[in-house]
C-alpha cells in the first residue's frame, strides 16, 4: 500500500545516512574561515533536495487524501525541528519545507486549519526563515 509519509521518510532516513557518511570524510574543522570545504558542501545535500522534491511531485500526481496530505506536510515541517540531524543539515531541512507549498492545495478546509494552527504554533513569528514565512502565508489565505 502507498504511503506519502513513508516515501517522505525513505528519502529522510537516506539523507541521514549519507550525512553520516559525510561526516566521516571530512576532519575536524574542515571549512572553517573558509579553508578546504565541510560538510555543509557536500553534494549529498543537492541530492537530498531533488530527492524530496521527487517524491513530492509523486505524491502530488497520485492526488492523495486530505488526511494523508496532512500527514505528509506534518512530515516534512517537523523534521527541522529533529534533532536527529547535524547542524549542517539544519537549514536543508528548512528549506525543504517549501515543498509543503505544493501540497496545500490537497488539504481539505479542515485540515490547511489544522496545518496552520500547528505550524504557527511550531514556529513563532520571529523565528521564521523566509521559507517559513511564506508557507505560513499559504496556509493562512486557506484558512
Amino acid at each position: 500500500m502507498y504511503s506519502a509519509v513513508l516515501v517522505l521518510r525513505q528519502v529522510y532516513d537516506q539523507y541521514r545516512v549519507n550525512l553520516d557518511e559525510c561526516a566521516k570524510k571530512y576532519k575536524p574543522g574542515e571549512g572553517l574561515f573558509g579553508i578546504g570545504h565541510s560538510i555543509k558542501d557536500d553534494p549529498c545535500h543537492k541530492v537530498f533536495d531533488t530527492e524530496v522534491s521527487g517524491a513530492v511531485d509523486e505524491i502530488v500526481a497520485r492526488n492523495p487524501s486530505s488526511e494523508e496530505t496532512e500527514e505528509a506536510v506534518r512530515f516534512l515541517f517537523s523534521q527541522g525541528k529533529n534533532n536527529v540531524y547535524p547542524v549542517a543539515a539544519q537549514l536543508m531541512l528548512f528549506a525543504e519545507e517549501r515543498h509543503i507549498l505544493r501540497m496545500i492545495p490537497l488539504l481539505s478546509d479542515e485540515a490547511a486549519l489544522r496545518i496552520y494552527k500547528e505550524y504557527a504554533a511550531c514556529y513563532k513569528r520571529w523565528e521564521r526563515l523566509p521559507v517559513q514565512k511564506e508557507v505560513y502565508k499559504a496556509l493562512k489565505a486557506r484558512c
